[in-house]
């Protein structure tokens, strides 16, 4: 009964931390790195910074939407139900704004208010994206690590249409040529 208690009330836990969280997905779920990480990693210890990291880099990798690394912390935590708390909790809100947002602005199409506003979210998603990027980027504790994503993020500017995959195994080349 005990484990019962301590795995619901985790569940809660899980499905507050999320629909809070889902109502600042500004550009994706991204942005809301650090603040999961505060909740798994720093205050309640389930997981640790490296098994954060590989759930992302995995559902980064994975075909699908990315969001995918959400249920993969709830399923860490608590199994199945733990996947569908997580990701229930955190597309419910996104889901009504979106049928909400979207009807307003369909009335709004004339108004050069519209495009002001969006043009203004850009900035705030950046920043956001910036913030889970600097949170990923903090194993880094080496010259070569740090080399390795700014030849990376070069190549993605330079080659905008080369797919984020052969990055992504390039890295996972070099990093295990240079561990041997």
């Amino acid at each position: 009964m005990g484990q019962a208690l301590k795995d619901s009330s985790i569940l809660i836990d899980m499905a507050m931390l999320y629909a809070t969280l889902s109502l600042l997905c500004i550009g994706g779920t991204i942005p809301l790195v650090p603040d999961m990480h505060r909740f798994f990693v720093d205050s309640r210890g389930l997981m640790t910074t490296s098994e954060f990291a590989g759930y992302i880099a995995l559902a980064q990798a994975a075909p699908g939407p990315n969001i995918l690394y959400v249920a993969l912390f709830g399923y860490h935590v608590a199994g199945i139900a733990g996947a569908f708390t997580t990701l229930g909790a955190i597309s419910a809100g996104p889901f009504v704004f979106a049928i909400l947002a979207s009807k307003f602005f369909a009335r709004l199409q004339d108004n050069p208010w519209r495009e002001i506003v969006l043009r203004g979210l850009a900035p705030i998603t950046v920043g956001l994206m910036l913030a889970g990027c600097t949170l990923l980027t903090g194993g880094f504790h080496d010259a070569l690590a740090w080399s390795i994503a700014a030849i990376a993020l070069a190549s993605f500017m330079a080659l905008p249409k080369l797919h984020p995959l052969w990055l992504i195994g390039a890295g996972a080349v070099v990093g295990a040529l240079l561990s041997l």
